[in-house]
């Protein structure tokens, strides 16, 4: 049997060439991947700039929607207080900040957008203030550095025979005619600041009769609002919107009817009358007992004002105002720390009406040749059965509802178009107590006894410098 050998022959230069080639492959593979790599790094960084775009359009066209302003205030005030007794208390280098955001938006060409956001707060305090939480006071009064809604409402134009508008929401109710003169600034409300002066909710009707009356710019409003609304939030409450059966409050429902107009010999001017029915004031919006709390009475007030702008063109500012109050109060007394409260009373027995007047008159000028600067006094007074909605004031002391005088003189520095100094003192002497509550009845503060006299401001001035900026 013959042997049969497989011969394998290998040769050394074709291994070493295989391996030349699949080294040179791997290279080519590695230079690919890493091309490959910068090309999706590349693409990563088309994408990234691609979505940098796409935001900035979408903010662009949110800025398009949507106009923001800012309202910057810092604030000193020095308080010196006289008690009625002779002693005195002083606060002084008392600082604060008020921020507002201001935001409008044209829904449509017939439909408008108006809001505000505002924080008011004393400096190196974040104690929040008690009477924050009342509605109407939500950013007015100095407290922590919480943020509230101030405004937020839509304005609704529309042809009802007359160009008409509904106002609906959180209204534009605070700083208004004529606070604008010593703020500095146009016209920031509806009605006069005299009567009303604060945050709050409901519905505006405005017609413009200047067609039907020939009276440049008449308009003719009515409004409904809440004083306050009975809705059981009381923490607990499962079904918040339902009253208990042994519940006897009423909501204070609002009513009123303004018409204004401006003066015909005057280009910038304003007229306006008014009257507000308040209906079945609550006494205390903050107590959550239905069973212990109690609708006091009903208030009216009457109001009427005009002011006028650079007069014939000399830098003169003028205005006045004049209100009533009718208040009458129901056969409830609000019992509260061992006091009776009623309106404008302690005692369940009286019912008679309570009638306040009140006037506020002021004037500023314009000294054109020391960079549009500003000078300006103003002077309101007010009697014993004086009472405003005025409680929502931005000034801490809530100068316009005084049941007696007030002075306030003031000059204003222009650094720019957006901001000025302000450098002013107030100065208030009181002839009755409780100036600007309505659930007390006031008194003579001379005819008080020594004891009760240690506790009553008799009088109190304020000098203060103010920081202001709108843009």
């Amino acid at each position: 049997m013959k042997k049969v050998y497989v011969v394998f022959t290998f040769s050394l230069s074709s291994l070493l060439a295989n391996e030349v080639d699949i080294q040179t492959r791997l290279q080519t593979l590695e230079m690919t991947n890493k091309k490959q790599a910068e090309l999706i790094d590349s693409l990563q960084q088309q994408l990234d700039d691609l979505d940098d775009k796409v935001d900035g359009v979408e903010t662009r066209t949110l800025m398009d929607k949507i106009d923001f302003h800012l309202g910057f205030r810092v604030k000193m005030n020095n308080f010196d207080k006289k008690m009625a007794d002779g002693s005195k208390i002083s606060s002084y280098n008392l600082w604060s900040t008020k921020f507002m955001l201001g935001m409008s938006a044209d829904i449509t060409e017939k439909m408008k957008f108006h809001g505000r956001l505002s924080m008011y707060k004393y400096w190196a305090d974040s104690t929040k203030h008690i009477y924050s939480e009342y509605d109407n006071m939500q950013g007015r009064v100095p407290s922590d550095s919480s943020v509230y809604l101030e405004r937020a409402y839509i304005d609704w134009y529309f042809d009802a025979g007359v160009p008409s508008a509904l106002t609906i929401g959180r209204q534009p109710s605070a700083d208004g005619p004529s606070h604008q003169y010593k703020e500095n600034t146009t016209r920031k409300s509806t009605y006069s600041a005299l009567v009303f002066d604060g945050a709050s909710d409901g519905i505006v009707y405005t017609a413009d009769i200047s067609k039907l009356t020939n009276i440049d710019d008449a308009r003719l409003r009515f409004a409904y609002g809440k004083g306050f609304q009975k809705d059981e939030t009381r923490v607990g409450v499962r079904n918040a919107f339902i009253g208990s059966q042994n519940d006897q409050l009423k909501d204070t429902n609002v009513y009123g009817a303004f018409f204004e107009s401006h003066i015909s010999t005057l280009s910038q001017s304003l007229f306006q009358m008014g009257y507000v029915h308040m209906g079945d004031v609550i006494a205390n919006a903050m107590d959550t007992k239905p069973e212990h709390n109690k609708n006091l009475g009903d208030i009216d007030f009457i109001g009427m004002m005009v002011q006028a702008t650079n007069i014939k063109d000399k830098g003169i500012d003028l205005f006045a105002h004049m209100g009533m109050s009718l208040s009458k109060p129901s056969r409830k007394i609000y019992s509260y720390n061992g006091q009776n409260f009623g309106l404008l009373k302690d005692t369940l027995e009286d019912t008679t009406d309570k009638n306040g007047y009140a006037f506020w008159l002021g004037g500023r000028y314009t000294l054109e040749n020391l960079h549009q600067s500003k000078i300006g006094f103003e002077y309101n007074h007010g009697t014993k059965y004086w009472v405003t909605a005025t409680q929502g004031s931005y000034d801490v002391y809530n100068k316009l509802a005084t049941r007696g005088s007030a002075y306030e003189l003031y000059g204003i520095y222009p650094i720019n178009r957006y901001s000025f100094i302000k450098l002013g003192a107030v100065y208030i002497d009181y002839d009755y107590t409780d100036s600007g509550w309505y659930q007390k009845k006031p008194h003579k503060i001379a005819d008080l006894s020594p004891t009760q006299q240690s506790s009553v401001v008799d009088t109190l001035q304020s000098i203060y410098l103010q920081f202001s900026v709108r843009f």
